[in-house]
């Protein structure tokens, strides 16, 4: 795939460079203002082919929730919060910069692809319970929803409606920069885990909020952020998204009027997807009871371990809290993609404003009082907690007492870890709800005792939801080269007479042909 990519791109650029005077970017800028549409498109097709493949998009996604599972965990940080965010820069510089924008079908594609990457990419994170190959397919998703803002910009710029242009642009490279932050701390928690336990599979997991604190809260911290709920930084960056998304809505043309409510529904519904998902990373592999010898010997990681962590979390914080300071980074970015977009598109250091827009954010202030709510709940139990005389007289304050007590089991006995829900039950209704787009595999063996075919000796379930595409794409693809790999061996038999035979047909073909044409 990595080969596959740069072949695309290099044919892409090369084709570039061979229409302009040199290969720095202010010749093909220039040269890309005069070139045909054909060779335009050709060009921006080859780039987008190349770059996807770079940024994990489907269908070009394959090698990501493999590499990832057998990668270190830094290495996982590095590659889900860098490399895949310079398959986006690519799109952007070639697309918008150095080609300057383009017809509206390149960007409607950009925004379908991100679309069907979004939403695939959170099925499949959804199913899995290896928690490296679920933060794989993640990343997957929320490379599909900042495609989703480029070809969003590229679209509303393509109609002259630059404002909405810079304010999508701006929220697809603010989630660029918060997903580099959570993914980072949310692969360095998942290396945390694989360290203490030596396990990535969250059926064998549970029981590490008591064992491993630290790991367990940074970990929540960044699976809140990947779900975009307030208090995580992601939040603002799809909120942006939405509100560009929303707004487009009156741009002209029959093609937007479909796919930006599309779109549209495309967020909301990954966005509800993510949060099922790391309900069930976070709560079974980090709150359940252990469900396996590694999981209940499990101990705290190392201290620079957790300062990692520690770092990744304090950024996902800070960019929820105050993600105006990166504003005008953005602002100074989406203007080099594009000179027409003019003033930036967000303003307000405290509360986010919408240039041109009705529309206002203060995460500051959203986290200021969700944090007054909690603790005005916590004040309430409390209080709940004092005690008073008859006539309703405060005598004197009692602090809060607990006791230990069974939970309620409807008369069967204490809990165990093998009553509890596992990754894979979880999963299991949301499985049967996307059932034709997943198409899992299941199988039942039924094993009978010798004597009797009426007496069972043993039943064995499996249930696997495989990679569609994979199966699909790239199976045949890869039998295809097999095969072809099979019968070019009959023709490497070791013969140096075969071989001296091959060279000798080879050259008087050539030189028939050459006769001939000349």
């Amino acid at each position: 795939m990595t080969h596959f990519g740069v072949v695309a791109i290099v044919i892409g650029l090369m084709l570039f460079i061979a229409h302009a005077s040199s290969d720095t970017f202010a010749s093909l800028r220039q040269a890309g203002a005069e070139l045909s549409p054909a060779v335009r498109s050709t060009i921006f097709l080859a780039v987008l082919v190349g770059f996807a493949s770079k940024a994990g998009a489907v269908p070009l996604h394959a090698w990501l929730p493999r590499a990832h599972p057998e990668a270190p965990s830094q290495v996982s940080a590095l590659m889900s919060a860098a490399m895949v965010n310079l398959g986006v820069y690519g799109i952007v510089r070639v697309g918008f910069d150095l080609l300057g924008g383009g017809p509206r079908w390149w960007w409607l594609l950009v925004l379908v692809v991100g679309a069907v990457s979004a939403v695939y990419g959170i099925l499949q994170a959804a199913m899995t319970s290896d928690l490296k190959r679920l933060l794989g397919y993640s990343t997957t998703e929320n490379l599909g929803l900042v495609l989703i803002g480029v070809g969003a910009a590229g679209v509303f710029a393509s109609a002259g409606a630059h404002v909405l242009a810079g304010l999508a642009l701006t929220a697809a490279l603010l989630h660029v920069i918060n997903h580099a932050a959570f993914k980072t701390l949310l692969f360095l928690s998942a290396g945390s885990v694989l360290h203490a336990t030596g396990l990535r599979d969250l059926d064998g997991l549970g029981g590490l909020r008591a064992r491993m604190p630290v790991t367990t809260g940074l970990f929540a911290v960044g699976a809140l952020a990947a779900s975009a709920l307030p208090l995580g930084n992601a939040f603002v960056s799809e909120w942006l998204l939405l509100q560009s998304l929303v707004h487009g809505l009156p741009v002209s043309g029959v093609a937007t009027a479909i796919t930006m409510p599309a779109a549209v529904a495309v967020v909301a519904l990954t966005a509800g997807l993510a949060v099922a998902t790391f309900v069930k990373a976070f709560g079974i592999g980090f709150l359940a009871r252990p469900r396996s010898s590694a999981a209940e010997r499990a101990t705290e990681s190392p201290v620079s371990m957790r300062v990692g962590m520690g770092l990744a979390a304090l950024a996902c914080v800070a960019l929820a809290v105050v993600p105006a300071m990166v504003m005008p980074g953005l602002a100074r970015a989406a203007g080099a993609a594009d000179s027409m977009l003019g003033e930036p598109a967000v303003r307000g250091a405290v509360t986010l404003r919408l240039a041109g827009f009705a529309g206002s954010l203060s995460p500051l202030l959203v986290t200021a009082a969700l944090l007054v709510g909690v603790a005005a709940v916590v004040a309430g139990l409390r209080l709940a907690t004092v005690r008073r005389t008859r006539h309703g007289r405060l005598t004197h304050r009692a602090r809060p007492t607990r006791r230990d007590a069974r939970l309620w089991d409807c008369g069967a006995g204490p809990l165990t870890a093998r009553m509890e829900y596992t990754a894979t039950s979880f999963a299991e209704p949301l499985q049967r709800v996307f059932d034709d787009v997943l198409e899992p595999e299941q199988d039942v063996d039924v094993t009978h005792l010798q004597e009797s075919r009426y007496l069972v000796d043993s039943i064995e379930y499996r249930r696997r939801v495989p990679d569609r595409i994979e199966r699909r794409l790239y199976q045949p693809l890869l039998a295809f080269a097999r095969a072809w790999g099979q019968a070019g061996r009959q023709l490497a038999t070791g013969s140096v007479h075969r071989y001296l035979g091959y060279g000798f047909y080879a050259v008087a073909g050539l030189l028939v042909v050459l006769a001939v044409t000349r």
